[in-house]
């Protein structure tokens, strides 16, 4: 197919989802303020955790979700809040590398290990891993990915280190680097935890890093992806995967989303509603296909929130740090 038609066909895609009035045909108009929800969500539980990362969640089945230790092993929070070794087994447990990072695919899952050398990881729902895929060429040096999306043949990655965005292809591992340094994966404002700005030991304020967080819908069509200090940007995935296409068009095909607070984390579900940890002024976020940006429900324990994932019916679950502690929040949404 020629670059001329696959860029007709891009075209044309766009066309009918505003046609459609499809959540991602275009941002929000005049990014409309975030606003209280007219019905509140509720915080259902509050539990401490041991030994748990707040950077990665993922859910699991019914309301149990899976995250990471602080050595990187994978780690199953069931329905009751309690942790548990994943998988059970301590022979297949040995077999997994130690993940950095962790993100769920359809019925498995998907991490990220830097150690021996950079693979991603893929485990059944059960926590057998299913097989590795070596990353092809070393990573950049002062490289730190911190994000993962799988979809169809392709990974995606955040490099926070070395600011860029990584595709992987999954059939051989071979690598390639987007957007490098470009200001949609540069942190360039300052990170504001609970209404206050944090400064560096040299009393200037810190960005909070460059591009940290990922998000893919549910067709595997949009990337999103921010810094912790936002905006929430959005580019086509062929526009990374399909090489007929240039920088340049890469480049064009970069969309402000939508603005956003400081947040700890992110999440899409998947019927395509994003849920944000607003670490500026505590409170979980929704922006959804109506378009309309919502404050779901405030609390002071959100400040130090981290990631967050849809882990039930009409739950999202949040993990939190209280008194230099884990902890998780069970929230029951309206």
């Amino acid at each position: 197919m020629s670059r001329t038609m696959k860029r007709w066909l891009l075209h044309s895609v766009s066309a009918v989802l505003l046609g459609t009035s499809c959540l991602f045909a275009f941002p929000a108009l005049a990014d409309h303020p975030w606003k209280d929800a007219a019905q509140a969500a509720t915080v259902t539980a509050d539990v401490p955790l041991q030994n748990v990362q707040l950077t990665d969640l993922a859910p699991h089945d019914s309301k149990s979700v899976v995250g990471l230790d602080l050595d990187g092993h994978p780690v199953l929070i069931d329905s009751t809040n309690q942790t548990h070794p994943f998988p059970l087994d301590a022979t297949e447990r040995a077999k997994i590398p130690l993940i950095s990072a962790l993100t769920a695919q359809d019925t498995s899952l998907w991490g990220l290990t830097t150690s021996p050398q950079a693979a991603l990881v893929h485990l059944s729902a059960e926590g057998k891993l299913l097989g590795t895929v070596p990353l092809q060429g070393p990573l950049a040096a002062g490289s730190h990915l911190t994000a993962i999306q799988v979809h169809g043949n392709y990974a995606y990655l955040t490099d926070e280190g070395q600011a860029a965005l990584v595709v992987v292809s999954l059939k051989d591992g071979k690598t390639q680097r987007f957007l490098p340094y470009d200001p949609s994966v540069t942190g360039r404002r300052p990170l504001i935890r609970n209404g206050r700005i944090n400064n560096g030991p040299d009393n200037h304020p810190l960005t909070g890093g460059n591009v940290r967080f990922l998000a893919l819908d549910a067709k595997g069509q949009w990337l999103f992806y921010m810094p912790a200090c936002g905006p929430l940007y959005r580019i086509d995935s062929a526009l990374l995967t399909d090489p007929a296409f240039t920088p340049v068009e890469q480049l064009d095909g970069i969309v402000e989303w939508r603005d956003t607070p400081s947040l700890g984390g992110i999440t899409l579900s998947s019927d395509n509603t994003f849920y944000m940890s607003d670490i500026t002024d505590g409170a979980l976020l929704k922006f959804g296909s109506e378009r309309n940006p919502l404050i779901l429900v405030r609390d002071a324990r959100l400040t130090n929130a981290g990631a967050l994932t849809v882990s039930g019916d009409h739950e999202v679950s949040v993990l939190t740090s209280e008194d230099g502690k884990p902890h998780i929040l069970r929230i029951a949404l309206p």
